[in-house]
């Protein structure tokens, strides 16, 4: 666990063992990555009830092939920004 997830664990919805989070501490969650100069390699959303937790690909972004030089942090705000307050995300961090 990384030092942005260990700051956002008490927001933190766990499925699984998986850290997922609303939309705005997403948002949060990336603008703390680029100050800790942490790498995104990818975000998941998900559709959440109380007893499921539903995966949702055409929601979901992979960072990990973009070159490390590239500064995906604007890419995944906005992409996160357009997506609906109802979807919850898995960020994943390199």
């Amino acid at each position: 666990m990384n030092e942005i997830e260990i700051l956002f664990l008490e927001k933190a919805i766990i499925r699984g063992g998986t850290l997922i989070f609303s939309k705005q501490d997403t948002l949060d969650f990336i603008e703390q990555c680029r100050i800790f100069e942490i790498r995104i390699l990818g975000i998941d959303g998900f559709f959440i009830t109380e007893k499921t937790t539903q995966p949702s690909m055409e929601n979901s972004v992979n960072y990990s092939s973009y070159p490390p030089n590239k500064n995906i942090y604007d890419s995944a705000l906005e992409f996160v920004a357009k997506k609906d307050d109802n979807l919850f995300f898995e960020i994943v961090c390199g």
